[in-house]
């Protein structure tokens, strides 16, 4: 009988030494890890926008006369905020675009035999030979810290000089030394114009004030250009959102009539809107615009609809019964 107790404790005893042993080796573990963490960096963007980057050189070359002229010019860029929560130094070593669409609006006007380039801190090719383009850098964050980096984006090679420009939708990937890689997704940008007035002169152009023959049809197709840009969801550069709209608001490409939406939300101007323009899309299966104006970004529903009536049917049809929710909006070039 003593026997069989003195097993029964022989196995608790090894039980309890085999728990002993496992805890210790978790112990280990999660001290291991804990030190990993802390001895590791830790990179995050810790928020982006689209805007501009100034004093870009630029060069104008004339080749039939000789004439080169270097200045300086806003670009469009990329504002991203990189935080490091790690310990240690994080090194990012290439900068990755990945080019979704390139689409090079119109010149609609005769132009001198001038070849316009920009020092652009990415470069993307006229032939695009794949969707990637890269850059090799050397760029570190300490540890606990943050740090603002401000990259321009544009062509490589001649880009004229028509005040009109390429519109590029992109992601932008920072590869680190660790093999670690941070997505930017869904930029749309599109240089800025180069002086306040130029804005005015393609809205007065658009309006067929240029004398240019069938300049009115060519800016008719670059607003279509626009507007599938605009719509497009992301982050947008703001030059492009204004040239839109006040070309729209000039009755350009015979944008005149407004149209009656349902409006579903209203965000600060400063909050990207293109992930809840495609929450929105996939909880109402519907299309979702978006419009700019001095209070914010107005998500709605475009319709058309014939009234407000048929507005509030469709937001009843879709559970938006509520008027703060979803209400009937009518939608001018204006705005």
């Amino acid at each position: 009988m003593w026997w069989r107790l003195r097993r029964v404790w022989v196995a608790i005893g090894s039980i309890l030494a085999a728990a002993g042993a496992l805890a210790g080796i978790l112990s280990l573990v999660e001290a291991r890890q804990a030190n990993e963490v802390a001895t590791t960096p830790d990179l995050r963007v810790a928020e982006h926008r689209v805007t501009t980057k100034g004093d870009v050189e630029r060069t104008r070359e004339n080749p039939e006369t000789g004439m080169h002229e270097t200045d300086r010019v806003d670009a469009a860029a990329v504002d991203v905020v990189l935080e490091n929560r790690g310990e240690q130094p994080a090194l990012v070593t290439e900068i990755e675009l990945v080019v979704h669409s390139a689409q090079r609006l119109h010149a609609c006007q005769a132009s001198g035999p001038i070849n316009v380039t920009t020092a652009y801190d990415i470069r993307v090719p006229r032939e695009l030979q794949s969707r990637t383009v890269r850059k090799s850098v050397l760029y570190n964050l300490d540890g606990k810290s943050k740090e603002r980096v401000l990259l321009s984006i544009g062509p490589g090679g001649d880009e004229g000089t028509t005040g009109w420009g390429t519109i590029y939708t992109v992601d932008v990937r920072l590869k680190q030394d660790s093999g670690n890689v941070l997505t930017i997704p869904d930029l749309v940008l599109m240089q800025p114009w180069r002086n306040s007035g130029t804005v005015s002169d393609v809205v007065s152009a658009t309006l067929g004030e240029s004398g240019y023959s069938g300049y009115e049809e060519c800016a008719a197709e670059n607003m279509r250009t626009l507007e599938r840009a605009v719509e497009r969801p992301g982050t947008h550069s703001p030059k492009m959102i204004e040239l839109y709209d006040r070309l729209r608001a000039a009755g350009a490409a015979g944008a005149v009539d407004g149209i009656w939406g349902a409006a579903l939300s209203t965000l600060p101007a400063d909050v990207p809107s293109y992930r809840y323009v495609r929450r929105l899309e996939e909880k109402l299966d519907a299309t979702v615009s978006q419009r700019s104006t001095a209070r914010g970004t107005i998500l709605y529903h475009p319709g058309p609809f014939d009234g407000p009536e048929q507005a509030r049917a469709w937001c009843r049809e879709h559970g938006l019964a509520d008027s703060e929710m979803c209400r009937p909006r009518y939608f001018t070039p204006a705005e």
